[in-house]
């Protein structure tokens, strides 16, 4: 039996626990760096500070440090400066492809052990599921006109993993990955890799999404992105550059209708929600909805809607889904961006 010591806390341990392969590895506790949760219990298990791990002896107290935290590199860092030995410090979501190793070659078990933090959780191969915070949602893609991508070329902003980039390549498409992380940062090489997929990644920023610098799409998927934007408009904008006449638009996520089951502002406040519902509206926070501090234009589904449409797009379908927490929008491009400002000619200028 391995003896471990986790270190974190947070959504990826948790992630890790409920995939934790107890016949062969016990936890003997859990590192945090947060005073707060230190002497605290997670999973029946002790949280202990940093400092108090280094203060076990390798071998004897525990056999292993399992890292389950996106900042694997820095925290790898702190332990090897508290005097751990590296041999002794791993990525958590080994543990995870532990348990269904009969299913995969070594090569790809290595391949997916040397991801340090996954972020979706996907059948990256059959009856092999990553450890990601984030599931899968089958049903971003489950629209009729997208069921058969033969000969198309498709963009996924906000790829992370790539569980959809994989989907949309299954059913034929030419994918790209679009993301701020490297692939090399996240788990998409590896999916790439595994899976044998011809995919291209882009590391870029979609505020400077251009076709002649990336080229144009039939196809657009972006789920989970708009609401980390300050400038979500500049972002459909891009989209709509990028996007080939009759081009398909996939939008997916934070919606207002569900701001009361994920925001403590809005709490108790339901009937306001309701009564402005028909009113494009969106709501401007910093570092409070959902207490993510990435997250900023929260829309109702009606704006969401006039976004869309405000950026060439005619919607084919608008709709509230995971009970109203989330809002998806299926739309085609019927124009280019429209004019934001019309600029007078010099001769009429000072008038």
């Amino acid at each position: 039996m391995q003896r471990l010591l986790i270190w974190g806390t947070g959504g990826q341990a948790g992630m890790i626990m409920s995939q934790f392969p107890h016949a062969t590895h016990d936890v003997v506790a859990f590192v945090d760096n947060n005073s707060a949760r230190q002497g605290s219990q997670f999973h029946g298990k002790p949280v202990i500070s940093p400092e108090a791990a280094a203060a076990l002896s390798p071998g004897a107290d525990f056999d292993q440090i399992a890292i389950a935290s996106a900042f694997f590199a820095e925290i790898r860092q702190q332990a090897l400066s508290l005097g751990i030995p590296a041999e002794r410090i791993a990525p958590a979501p080994t543990l995870c492809f532990a348990c269904c190793a009969h299913l995969l070659t070594a090569g790809q078990l290595a391949e997916l052990s040397a991801v340090p933090w996954w972020h979706h959780r996907f059948e990256i191969l059959p009856g092999v599921v990553t450890p990601g915070v984030v599931a899968y949602k089958p049903w971003l893609l489950g629209h009729s006109l997208v069921a058969d991508l033969k000969g198309q070329r498709a963009l996924d902003i906000g790829a992370w993993d790539g569980p959809y980039t994989l989907e949309m390549a299954r059913r034929g498409a030419s994918v790209t990955g679009f993301d701020i992380q490297p692939a090399t940062h996240s788990g998409f090489d590896a999916m790439r890799r595994v899976n044998n997929l011809d995919a291209g990644h882009i590391c870029a920023n979609v505020y400077n999404l251009n076709p002649e610098e990336h080229g144009t799409f039939d196809l657009v998927t972006f789920f989970g992105v708009y609401y980390h934007l300050k400038d979500p408009l500049l972002a459909l904008s891009n989209i709509n550059r990028v996007l080939n006449p009759g081009g398909l638009l996939l939008v997916e996520g934070a919606i207002l209708e569900g701001a009361p089951q994920v925001d403590a502002y809005w709490a108790g406040r339901e009937d306001v929600i309701e009564r402005v519902r028909d009113i494009p509206m969106g709501y401007f926070v910093r570092g409070e909805y959902e207490r993510e501090w990435s997250n900023w234009w929260v829309p109702n589904l009606a704006c969401l809607r006039h976004w869309v449409e405000s950026s060439g797009f005619k919607p084919l379908e608008a709709s509230l889904v995971e009970l109203g927490r989330r809002g998806y929008v299926v739309a085609q491009k019927i124009s280019e961006v429209p004019l934001e400002h019309i600029v007078l000619p010099p001769a009429l200028a000072g008038r």
